[in-house]
């Protein structure tokens, strides 16, 4: 499941452990199964903030995630956990999924900000009361499973590459050093495409093939965690 995906199934909350009501912890947890596939990441800490300060004494969150400290030039990236120490409520703590970050904002997705259980996307001004942030070590939070014969609808616009009719802007391009462009041949966003067949490359893009004019798409940029569905 990609975090989008997650955000959507999940818009009106979850109680992953069945107590306490919709915890943000339950928020995480269930993030964490459902995206990263990792069951139970942070069960054990009975406060929000110790996910971080007590990120050693628990294996699921060490072995799964890298904990990086808030600093002044650094910032967190899409899927990454982060936590606030105690002090952003006085006693818990909290903890979000990141949706976005520059040096002096952060966008989360994030449950019981009020208390109440509420599930909202958030951008929050300052970096007030946050420990760090939980990198997870396998996160590619966006790529998707495809396989032959899917139908897939395009969440982007998307070029389409080596097609059988192209003629103009010809270039190499880095995953297929003999496919050819043309500026002319691009999908507008909510396209519906049959998959042909499906090429997973060693820099972890994945390309499909289409039945238009057996051209190609790059569906995934590993790199950048950016997905066309």
């Amino acid at each position: 499941m990609t975090l989008d995906a997650f955000i959507t199934k999940y818009k009106n909350g979850v109680d992953y452990d069945g107590a306490y009501g919709k915890q943000c912890v339950d928020y995480v947890n269930a993030y964490a199964r459902d995206v990263l596939g990792i069951k139970n990441a942070f069960v054990g800490p009975y406060y929000a903030y110790q996910c971080y300060t007590e990120y050693a004494d628990y294996p699921n969150i060490k072995n799964n995630f890298n904990r990086v400290a808030n600093g002044k030039t650094n910032h967190p990236n899409k899927g990454d956990v982060i936590v606030w120490a105690k002090e952003r409520n006085g006693y818990a703590g909290h903890i979000a999924v990141v949706l976005g970050a520059t040096e002096h904002t952060i966008k989360v997705a994030e449950q019981n900000y009020d208390g109440k259980g509420s599930v909202r996307e958030y951008t929050y001004p300052n970096y007030n009361n946050v420990l760090g942030w939980l990198v997870p070590k396998n996160k590619k939070v966006n790529q998707p499973k495809i396989k032959t014969g899917q139908v897939i609808t395009l969440k982007t616009g998307a070029r389409l590459y080596n097609f059988d009719s192209s003629k103009s802007g010809v270039k190499k391009i880095k995953d297929f050093s003999s496919f050819n462009v043309d500026a002319e041949a691009v999908f507008k966003p909510k396209t519906k495409i049959e998959v042909k067949d499906v090429k997973h490359k060693s820099n972890g893009n994945i390309w499909v093939k289409t039945k238009y004019g057996n051209g190609w798409i790059c569906l995934y940029d590993y790199k950048n965690d950016i997905s066309k569905v």
